[in-house]
């Protein structure tokens, strides 16, 4: 009987690196008897580019029940995301174990701090965020949502495989291989090179500062032009206070241990903040490469306006209200025709 394998996430955990595999692999895949389906984002995904997989949470049930119903063979679907539609619709699992083939859910997590590091980072450089480290950590929840979905599918009756990334980030695609069953030349890596880098601890906080006051969309001309420009610079950890990691270390402990417990010993968390970790909040040894200024100011200087151009067209409109149409068509003509000549 065929069988439905669902990659559920979570985010941080190689998805892009998986999900540019599988769709660079579906001939490979299908000569083992499991269909990736098509999705539109899959040439995106063989490029090596972040996409959202080859399902929709919302159309889950949807989707599944027409792959099943075109093949005779295993079905495999992927989305980072589809964890928090099962967390947010309990009733969602239990319509997917409904379809009448069996389910086989395949859960990546990463050690806490790490995985903190990484949410941090991402959700200041993409997200808009202009909360401080101390703060991130204090209200940090993914163990706690790996439990649950654990309990989750264990109520469900659907077997749920757990991989632990940081002990896979070596070999990521081997880990999805030995859980789907298949071959460990099966999957094809993307050829592209590094893409969406992390930031460093100063480029982290100058995203931070202008999330605080430019908003959101500042990431275009500030993580997007950096990453873009210089793909190889190396990132670092955020930096977090003493009294931070402690507390963080202290809530999670139990939470990791109840986790660990539910989990094979080859893919339990390690809870632990490396050595040179602690720090302070205190940013004042911030630094900056030429290379990183020049690709700074170039970005944010395009986004400046021509402060004297605009005034010239301000004093234009100034002379438009007050009726001086036909001098202002003159101003029109000659700058038009200066243009040209120019």
């Amino acid at each position: 009987m065929a069988r439905l394998i669902l990659h559920i996430g979570h985010g941080k955990t190689g998805s892009s690196a998986l999900q540019s595999a599988l769709a660079l692999s579906t001939d490979a895949l299908a000569a083992q008897g499991i269909v990736y389906p098509d999705h539109a984002s899959l040439a995106q995904a063989r490029a090596g580019q972040i996409t959202a997989g080859n399902v929709n949470g919302r159309t889950l049930v949807a989707t599944a029940k027409a792959a099943l119903k075109r093949s005779a063979q295993d079905v495999l679907l992927s989305n980072e995301s589809l964890i928090h539609f099962f967390l947010n619709d309990p009733d969602l699992l239990s319509r997917v174990a409904n379809l009448g083939v069996p389910v086989q859910l395949i859960l990546y997590v990463r050690n806490p701090f790490d995985h903190a590091c990484s949410v941090y980072g991402q959700t200041v450089k993409r997200g808009g965020a202009d909360i401080s480290f101390d703060a991130f950590l204090a209200g940090y929840p993914t163990p706690s949502k790996v439990r649950e979905m654990i309990r989750l599918a264990d109520r469900a009756g659907v077997d749920l495989t757990v991989i632990n990334y940081s002990n896979h980030a070596a070999d990521i695609l081997r880990s999805l291989t030995d859980a789907l069953g298949v071959p460990a030349d099966t999957l094809t890596p993307a050829a592209a090179g590094r893409v969406n880098r992390s930031l460093t601890r100063s480029e982290m906080e100058l995203q931070r500062m202008f999330n605080r006051h430019w908003g959101r969309r500042s990431s275009r001309f500030v993580s997007d032009a950096l990453c873009n420009a210089l793909p190889e610079i190396r990132a670092d950890r955020p930096v977090a206070s003493a009294r931070a990691l402690d507390a963080f270390v202290a809530r999670q402990t139990p939470i990791v241990t109840e986790v660990n417990a539910l989990l094979p010993p080859s893919e339990a968390y390690r809870l632990e903040v490396p050595g040179d970790a602690p720090g302070t909040e205190d940013q004042s040894d911030l630094t900056f490469t030429p290379e990183q200024m020049e690709v700074l100011v170039q970005a944010i200087s395009e986004r400046i306006p021509n402060v004297l151009e605009n005034d010239r067209w301000h004093r234009l409109l100034i002379r438009l209200r007050g009726g001086q149409h036909g001098s202002v068509l003159k101003s029109l003509k000659s700058k038009i025709t200066g243009r040209k000549n120019g």
